[in-house]
């Protein structure tokens, strides 16, 4: 694999200033932006509920085969999980709000939040996260979302996917727990540090009482399930979600690990991954990565548009896999050459 390296020092003009707080931003015509900003209803409803039909049609067949025999809900629960975890997409947009028209906001909220209840998550603390994070891109000590070592190394990558696959082998127990440990220090008031500093005392509060909310709904429903003996849905409903997480999680971390910190420029510390036209329906757009940080009031349906429309050019984008490649071969030199920093293929 053939990677390309500069020397930091050559990329002064792309460092992040924290005065200006200015990002490289391409020239677009704006009756063209205008155009590709503009939401649908009709779109955004046929992929929820296309969406929403297959985790149910799925979760339905995982019960129903398991009561024949456990060996027959396999595939059915690992499609489930599979599109659990693809909720990332769809819910994605629905921090930004860019899924439906305004008018229909109540709607993507509340189906943003069942989202949330369902990951045993919170949909407040993950938008203003969120904000920070477009805000001050890979900005250091002041992105919450990247989640990886400036100082990468071969080690950490395998350890990262070891984590992902570990979650597998332990049907997500390991997950839950965490999460519902999580829900329980945010009804406390205690959130990620590079979050709890940017918080607002508002946004605080509705955190608190939201993790309150999940948590209570979630040991409802296990309670439920433990007194009638449902193991069948404390599975499907408890731990594949956190299953699910970990399969779109394989494919989302992609997106910023071993890029550049501190840079003004998107192609420099985000990274798109090409996936297939299924994939891509349910994925939300997170495929088109770069041109989602460049302009993310861009609904997914118009980001190729996007780039066409866009004056500069945007690197080249692998399969998941080539991703991960590519992710363990910057880790290994920049071992031995930490002074250096990637760029990838198409980076003028």
């Amino acid at each position: 694999m053939e990677l390309r390296f500069v020397p930091r020092s050559e990329l002064k003009d792309k460092e992040w200033d924290e005065k200006a707080r200015l990002w490289d931003r391409p020239k677009v015509d704006r009756e063209i932006l205008q155009q590709l900003n503009t939401r649908s209803n009709l779109e955004g409803s046929v992929r929820v509920a296309v969406h929403l039909g297959l985790v149910v049609g799925t979760g339905w067949l995982t019960v129903f085969a398991g009561r024949q025999h456990v060996l027959l809900a396999v595939i059915a629960f690992l499609a489930y999980c599979w599109l659990v975890g693809f909720f990332h997409g769809i819910e994605h947009e629905m921090r930004h709000k860019i899924v439906f028209s305004r008018r229909l906001d109540w709607l993507s909220e509340g189906i943003y939040f069942l989202i949330h209840v369902l990951w045993k998550a919170g949909s407040r603390n993950q938008r203003v996260s969120h904000v920070i994070h477009h805000r001050y891109t890979m900005v250091r000590d002041v992105d919450p979302e990247p989640a990886f070592p400036e100082d990468l190394t071969a080690r950490w990558v395998r350890r990262e996917l070891l984590s992902l696959l570990l979650t597998l082998v332990t049907l997500g127990i390991l997950d839950f727990f965490k999460a519902m440990w999580t829900l329980i220090q945010r009804t406390r008031g205690r959130l990620h540090p590079m979050i709890q500093v940017q918080c607002s005392d508002e946004d605080l509060k509705f955190i608190r009482r939201e993790s309150f909310t999940v948590l209570i709904l979630n040991v409802a429903a296990l309670a439920t399930f433990i007194v009638f003996s449902r193991w069948d849905l404390i599975v499907v409903t408890m731990l594949g979600p956190h299953i699910g997480l970990a399969i779109g999680a394989f494919y989302h971390r992609t997106e910023h690990i071993a890029m550049m910190h501190n840079s003004t420029d998107q192609r420099l510390c985000t990274r798109g991954v090409r996936v297939s036209p299924i994939t891509k329906f349910f994925y939300g757009g997170l495929d088109e990565h770069v041109e989602h940080h460049l302009f993310p009031g861009v609904p997914s349906r118009n980001l190729t548009r996007l780039r066409n429309a866009l004056d500069i050019s945007i690197p080249k984008r692998n399969n998941v896999i080539a991703c991960w490649k590519e992710i363990y071969a910057i880790a290994r030199y920049k071992e031995t050459h930490p002074g250096e920093v990637f760029l990838p293929a198409g980076y003028p």
